[in-house]
């Protein structure tokens, strides 16, 4: 069942790996479902345990190996990682590199299964010396994420779980805000903050996904008429029921109307001043689309300044297929992105 299993994560690596290749845009890590042979005091393959600060102490389990007692079925899988706290102040951490950076000012996704088990005895190190009494480890404890440059560096914090007492597998999500570039990442059990009284308590830990980059959704340009009475420098007007004819700047006489508001907006705002700007959908080549953005938007400015409106407050530029505010697999998403938008550039 082992080998089974841990066939099915080398091909996990591999196969991930090739798409982060592709996309660039997820990081993967190793051996996310902690598998390998169940059994104590050494990490899952693929994680390094980070307990070399408490000198004495034990890595940290792969479980369920029936040692301390915990028999819980894996989330994913067959196994699965256990963590200890403990009442001396050690903790167990475990760390990895991941496959990619996590970037600086931005936002990623990740989510990861916890869950407490209802038994994790051990001896303590003042116990060990005094006859080996047995302790259950069971007082709640929590993940720490940290984000560093190296094995076991806890340069930032990239995420806490609340305290986890259920007995169950339950996922818990997380977004991570890294304030410095990272590559590699550290899961650490931890008390209860703050730290009156360190306690004996367990964490069990598997299935953790990738680690999604979160792409802000394009902010939609607004309609003319949907316009407020507050008009501010750097808002876009979309230009709805503006049509062109196929491949080229003619304006179609179906667009007048449309026109006609805009040419109304700025007659009755004399000191709005504008840019008109084109894009196109991503299909033909850079060429092609910055030269047909910057015909329509011109001659959309020339439909405005021929109506009496100052060239001095009408500019216009192409951006061709720059600035998608959908996917150009679909023709609804290409004819989104084929559009003329209008940004105030002072009030």
């Amino acid at each position: 069942m082992f080998l089974k299993s841990f066939h099915k994560y080398l091909t996990f690596v591999c196969c991930t790996f090739l798409a982060f290749q592709t996309i660039g845009q997820t990081v993967y890590l190793t051996n996310p479902s902690f598998e390998d042979r169940p059994g104590p005091n050494r990490p899952p393959v693929g994680w390094r345990d980070c307990g070399g600060q408490f000198v004495g102490e034990t890595p940290p389990d792969v479980q369920p190996s029936g040692s301390w007692e915990v028999y819980k079925p894996a989330m994913d899988g067959d196994t699965y990682l256990g963590m200890v706290v403990r009442e001396n102040e050690t903790y167990e951490s475990v760390s990895q590199a991941m496959s990619g950076p996590l970037k600086k000012g931005k936002s990623y996704s990740f989510e990861i299964g916890l869950c407490t088990s209802e038994k994790y005895l051990s001896a303590t190190r003042a116990s060990a010396l005094e006859g080996g009494a047995k302790y259950n480890y069971v007082t709640p404890a929590k993940l720490m994420i940290w984000g560093g440059n190296s094995l076991c560096d806890k340069a930032i914090l990239l995420g806490e779980s609340p305290l986890i007492s259920n007995n169950s597998w339950q996922k818990y999500n997380f977004t991570f805000k890294p304030t410095r570039n990272v590559s590699y990442i550290t899961l650490e059990a931890f008390y209860r903050t703050p730290v009156l009284e360190p306690y004996n308590g367990n964490l069990l830990v598997d299935n953790a996904s990738p680690i999604t980059e979160i792409i802000p959704k394009a902010k939609e340009p607004i309609a003319i008429k949907a316009l407020t009475k507050k008009i501010v420098p750097g808002q876009v007007i979309r230009l709805d029921e503006l049509y062109f004819q196929a491949d080229n700047a003619t304006l179609n006489k179906n667009s007048f109307k449309i026109l006609d508001e805009l040419y109304a907006f700025l007659a009755k705002n004399q000191s709005v001043k504008i840019e008109i700007g084109g894009h196109t959908n991503g299909v033909p080549s850079v060429e092609y689309c910055d030269k047909l953005s910057t015909e329509r938007a011109k001659e959309v400015a020339s439909y405005l300044t021929k109506k009496g409106i100052n060239k001095t407050r009408v500019t216009y530029k192409g951006y061709g297929k720059r600035n998608p505010l959908a996917s150009d697999k679909t023709m609804e998403g290409r004819k989104k992105n084929q559009r003329v938008e209008i940004k105030i550039l002072s009030t």
